[in-house]
């Protein structure tokens, strides 16, 4: 019976871990983080709140490459735990935001329509040209990002189980030293 019930415990340990969601970046990097960030609040102000270390969640709009490294615009989120962890479109959108990225990402991550998760300090609102037109954003500066390549679908929508026939979801993070 004790080795039923070990057993038991075991797979009941096994499968929980597997319902959450693994750390997706550097404890160092996740340090610090303002849990009770306010996107809106930002979006109206941003240069009232610079120098807040910040996570965001989003899609990619586009992405701008010069040789200071990358500025991402990203439409805002919300990250969600379930049905699997990431940005989620929920319907509901909050505005715009302007990442920059000093250091260079392939081509292949910086898709429009790609989820990711940015942690990093926000700064003053940058001028940027989305689809022809100049805009001021909120900004900030990226410590690292994590990038799924969805291509525009949700997260949720790729298969856990690679084979068969499946389409894996491919993702990376992305630091800066």
């Amino acid at each position: 019976m004790t080795r039923y019930c070990g057993t038991m415990l075991l797979i009941a340990g096994l499968a929980l871990a597997g319902c959450g969601h693994g750390q997706i970046f550097p404890s160092k990097v996740a340090d610090g983080v303002d849990k009770d960030f306010d996107f809106t609040a930002w979006r109206n102000v941003p240069n009232a709140k610079t120098d807040r270390k910040v996570q965001l969640g989003g899609r990619i709009v586009q992405a701008n490459t010069d040789k200071s490294g990358v500025v991402i615009i990203v439409t805002q989120l919300p990250i969600v735990e379930r049905p699997a962890y990431g940005p989620k479109d929920t319907g509901r959108r909050s505005g715009e935001f302007a990442v920059t990225y000093a250091g260079t990402l392939d081509p292949k991550w910086l898709t429009p329509g790609h989820r990711l998760v940015v942690v990093g300090t926000t700064g003053q609102a940058k001028t940027v040209i989305v689809d022809d037109v100049q805009r001021s954003l909120p900004s900030l500066t990226a410590n690292c990002v994590h990038i799924w390549r969805t291509g525009g679908k949700e997260i949720a929508d790729f298969p856990y189980n690679i084979g068969g026939g499946y389409e894996p979801l491919e993702e990376d993070t992305h630091c800066t030293s």
